[in-house]
């Protein structure tokens, strides 16, 4: 299956995640000198037992209004009030902190984000700066997707080797087509099963889901898509859309 993707243009931080307990870390948005939010389009992994996300809100020497993001040390954030002003130059004419969230300093110093809805995790070999990963929390690539596209996600298993996840954006005609017929398979399993889990297919095949939503292609495709079906059984996810209104994934 051929994968529709846009060029990206960014660099993926290496982190120091596998030194960082999973109930330790906080993945904050990486934002240098960014014009919008969509200029951010990698993510890190902080600790929050020392660290949280920031956001900085710069004016430059050339008047310039640009942004800066990704973690910082908890003690320079309690201290944040009295960094606001100049620096070398540059006024700092908003600094703010957080760690109630992954991503929570996308929504900090009024950074804008007018296309968050077409923004999809990207991680594709032969394409993406980050390939296919290990792990869904590996994957900290974003990009735009276009206008005709969804977000898509793809578990791939290998005899003799882990699970691989793929992640990017897809035609959504076709995404429209493969959900449903998805969904139709599950149908015709709950046909002849009374518990849903009995429908799930084997974690070792290949799997395939398509979204629309800022970040909804997020995860392990077996689990997400699952979700997805027992939203659309409650009128909660549209295959006309492919978009959810529960706000499960992402």
């Amino acid at each position: 299956m051929n994968i529709l993707v846009l060029p990206l243009i960014c660099v993926v931080l290496p982190g120091a995640f596998a030194q960082i307990p999973s109930q330790n870390t906080l993945k904050c948005r990486v934002c240098r000198n960014a014009r919008t939010l969509a200029d951010c389009s990698t993510q890190t992994f902080c600790d929050n037992r020392t660290e949280e996300c920031f956001m900085d809100e710069v004016i430059t020497p050339t008047l310039e209004l640009v942004y800066r993001g990704g973690c910082r040390a908890i003690s320079q954030c309690t201290a944040s009030s009295t960094a606001i002003g100049k620096r070398q130059g540059e006024l700092i004419s908003c600094s703010e902190c957080c760690k109630t969230e992954n991503d929570c300093n996308t929504r900090m110093c009024g950074i804008k984000d007018p296309i968050d809805d077409f923004k999809c995790y990207y991680c594709e070999k032969g394409h993406s700066d980050q390939s296919e990963v290990r792990d869904p929390k590996d994957c900290t690539t974003l990009t735009l997707c276009d206008s005709s596209q969804a977000c898509y996600a793809q578990n791939q298993y290998h005899p003799g080797s882990d699970m691989s996840f793929r992640y990017g954006c897809f035609n959504f005609q076709m995404c429209r087509i493969m959900m449903k017929t998805a969904f139709d398979d599950l149908n015709q399993c709950l046909g002849h099963n009374t518990n849903l889990t009995a429908c799930s297919t084997s974690m070792t095949e290949v799997c395939n889901f398509c979204c629309r939503g800022g970040g909804c292609n997020y995860g392990d495709c077996h689990i997400v898509r699952q979700q997805l079906f027992e939203e659309y059984k409650r009128g909660l996810f549209s295959l006309d859309t492919l978009e959810s209104s529960s706000g499960v994934t992402g």
